[in-house]
């Protein structure tokens, strides 16, 4: 039988397409890599890799080896992890979240699930550059719009609405009277209107943290998640304005990587998102 050692070196190294990225990802010499891998080829009687001075790919009998026993290792790790994690979930989650995500809301998120289990600990990159959660090893992301490339699985969890706010109250916007204002867009939600209207800053800008900041200091409208003007609507520094338009729904997305196995504290992790947005639109 095939050591289980040399197969889980040999999906790292087709996951990664490289020696050294492997060798850094196991905490390992790169000699060792190389050997398993080798010992493996000479094992199967096959070359399952191309290898040249830049890059590793897979030869069509690697590619064919790799579809076949990826899920059977991936569900012998599932099942291990299950094990050792019977009696209280444990471990390191690495999360991406964009950088405009509510800080309240992220707070809220994990500290509740730390609450529940306090073994758990997360290391959290909040970017507005797209992180390559494969290469970067990250077990999953929380993103809007658009979910990820081919090599990830997105899970649609929730709709965040969009609203048109402003520091003073305003008259009914229609589609009528919208270019007559100052408007921020950053997400281009409003992009047919939002051409005409006149110039509402000097700044423009595709971050919504600083359009809302922005908008607390301005005389315009913006045009921002409601969940990220939550706390200033009901502290009375923004009012949401009645409007005619129909606005977008942005999509929110859970993405993880699509040849990693999910260890039990990252499946309760993603089930906790969920059930937290379901109770956060229930109790509203």
């Amino acid at each position: 039988m095939t050591n289980l050692t040399q197969l889980q070196t040999f999906v790292e190294v087709a996951r990664l397409n490289s020696f050294a990225a492997t060798a850094e990802h196991l905490q390992i010499p790169r000699s060792t890599v190389t050997a398993r891998v080798q010992a493996l080829e000479e094992r199967l009687g096959v070359q399952l890799l191309h290898r040249t001075t830049r890059r590793v790919s897979l030869t069509q009998e690697g590619e064919r080896f790799l579809q076949q026993c990826e899920p059977a290792l991936q569900a012998l790790q599932q099942a291990e992890s299950d094990l050792l994690e019977k009696d209280e979930i444990s471990g390191n989650i690495r999360l991406s979240v964009p950088i405009d995500y509510p800080v309240q809301t992220l707070h809220a998120l994990l500290g509740s699930f730390a609450d529940k289990h306090p073994k758990v600990s997360f290391y959290v990159d909040m970017s507005d550059s797209t992180v390559d959660l494969v290469a970067e090893h990250f077990d999953l992301a929380i993103r809007a719009r658009k979910p990820g490339e081919d090599n990830l699985i997105a899970q649609r969890y929730a709709y965040d609405l969009v609203g048109l706010f402003s520091r003073k109250p305003q008259k009914l916007i229609t589609e009528e009277n919208i270019s007559s204002f100052p408007l921020m867009d950053p997400g281009h939600f409003l992009a047919e209107f939002s051409a005409n209207s006149p110039r509402a800053s000097f700044i423009e800008t595709t971050n919504l943290r600083l359009v809302k900041q922005l908008a607390l200091s301005k005389d315009c409208i913006a045009v921002l998640p409601l969940t990220l003007c939550q706390q200033e609507v009901e502290q009375g520094q923004l009012i949401q304005l009645k409007t005619t338009l129909e606005l977008p729904r942005v999509p929110l997305y859970i993405v993880t990587p699509a040849r990693k196995h999910r260890p039990k504290r990252i499946r309760a992790f993603i089930q906790h998102i969920v059930e937290s947005r379901k109770h956060s639109v229930t109790t509203k």
